[in-house]
């Protein structure tokens, strides 16, 4: 039961977006596991910049990083908006 959670700053989606995102994770997820579509959970959740560090960096990227497999390119403080880092 292979489940993904997406965190990101805050930004609208259209319906299409949704659908392409939710599509292109279930194809790479079910592929890679050998599951079936049905098994997949997505969860995407919106953290505002200010509160980026204390709710993701910190507890899912430093103290969980054993368990990543693909780092950010960015280092602390994490940039600001307007530098193309979404």
């Amino acid at each position: 039961m292979p489940h993904i959670a997406v965190k990101h700053w805050p930004r609208a989606f259209t319906d299409a977006e949704k659908a392409d995102l939710v599509d292109a994770l279930t194809r790479t997820v079910t592929t890679t596991f050998g599951c079936p579509a049905g098994s997949v959970s997505i969860a995407v959740e919106s953290v505002e910049q200010r509160h980026w560090t204390e709710r993701v960096h910190v507890p899912e990227l430093e103290e969980r990083a054993h368990l990543l497999w693909k780092r950010p390119q960015y280092t602390q403080p994490v940039p600001t908006e307007g530098t193309g880092t979404r």
